[in-house]
């Protein structure tokens, strides 16, 4: 059957419910557990290579900031590398120009290095690469529907599925993708931040507590996207119900953020080992990985509370116990 009708849904009732589930689809993954992981992954390999392909397409702003960090078309300029260079420089400034002082600039004041100067190429790129915020939503929303319909076993086609999806969800899509990398973008830089300071004991603490909500949050992205292309849900319920199945489900979502962190593991090994396949990985095949072990660990736990009490095995409603 396709997709059903988004279900409008209340988590907080669905915890306290007592009915039995409807049974298991025809080519649903029966008894997704650690030890079926590696069996389903394999049937799915060549799928998610083309998910992941897809996904890097609607990511495809991205690649201007590539070419921008590159430095490819910036201009670059003779400078020192001495640090020094800098001190001498403010003392000969403020007019302490004497044979000491020249002496320690003819030592630390040369022109050794080089240096990079921004070019308006380069923030034009950069500029470009800000439209990711208009499709990070569409990409994750695309490949959460296509990982959640191999989960349920069903026909995927990514190309069509990927624009559906697009179609169904235009604003919420944006709005998500949006908080998202807000969100990702804020961690990152107190993770940076706090790190270079960790010498400072509140913030080492600070530089703690920052891991463990990235933590918490890369396991919410995995319920966040297959609950949006699946249920009626409002932004906010949506980072409500998928912080409450971050702990609902805390074994599965262990072993599931395990595995991604093995997944990008790898490829950063794979970076320094062989840097042309470690640097093209992310975007033809580990994204789509990470996301399918985030959706096998998740996915379950969504239809155990969210679908299986309320609609039986033909996807009918079920009659509330009050009528």
């Amino acid at each position: 059957m396709e997709e059903q009708k988004k279900k409008k849904f209340n988590l907080f009732d669905a915890f306290n419910s007592q009915r039995v589930g409807r049974g298991v689809e025809k080519g649903e993954i029966k008894d997704p557990n650690f030890k079926n992981f590696f069996k389903y992954f394999g049937r799915s390999f060549s799928k998610l290579l083309n998910i992941n392909l897809m996904f890097t397409f609607f990511c495809i702003p991205l690649f201007f900031a590539l070419f921008a960090i590159a430095g490819y078309f910036d201009n670059n300029v003779a400078d020192v590398s001495n640090p020094m260079a800098s001190m001498v420089n403010g003392f000969i400034i403020n007019g302490e120009i004497n044979p000491l002082t020249m002496s320690l600039y003819g030592m630390y004041g040369i022109k050794d290095g080089t240096a990079s100067q921004i070019s308006v190429m380069s923030i034009i790129f950069y500029g470009i690469s800000a439209l990711t915020v208009l499709t990070f939503g569409y990409a994750n929303a695309g490949m959460a529907y296509t990982l959640r319909n191999l989960q349920k076993g069903e026909p995927v086609f990514v190309w069509s599925d990927f624009f559906r999806t697009a179609k169904k969800n235009p604003v919420q899509a944006l709005v998500v993708g949006v908080i998202d990398l807000a969100i990702i973008a804020l961690m990152y830089y107190n993770l940076q931040f706090y790190s270079a300071n960790s010498a400072n004991t509140v913030f080492y603490f600070m530089y703690i507590a920052t891991i463990f909500f990235i933590a918490i949050y890369a396991v919410m992205r995995t319920y966040i996207y297959p609950m949006l292309v699946t249920f009626k849900l409002g932004t906010f319920k949506l980072f409500k119900n998928a912080f409450i199945f971050t702990f609902a489900g805390m074994k599965r979502n262990i072993l599931g953020l395990l595995g991604m962190i093995i997944a990008v593991g790898i490829n950063v090994f794979l970076f320094f080992v062989f840097m042309p396949l470690g640097a093209i990985l992310p975007f033809v095949l580990t994204v789509a990985v990470c996301g399918y072990i985030g959706t096998y660990a998740a996915y379950p736990k969504i239809k155990e509370v969210m679908i299986d009490p309320y609609y039986d095995e033909y996807g009918n409603p079920r009659e509330s116990k009050n009528t």
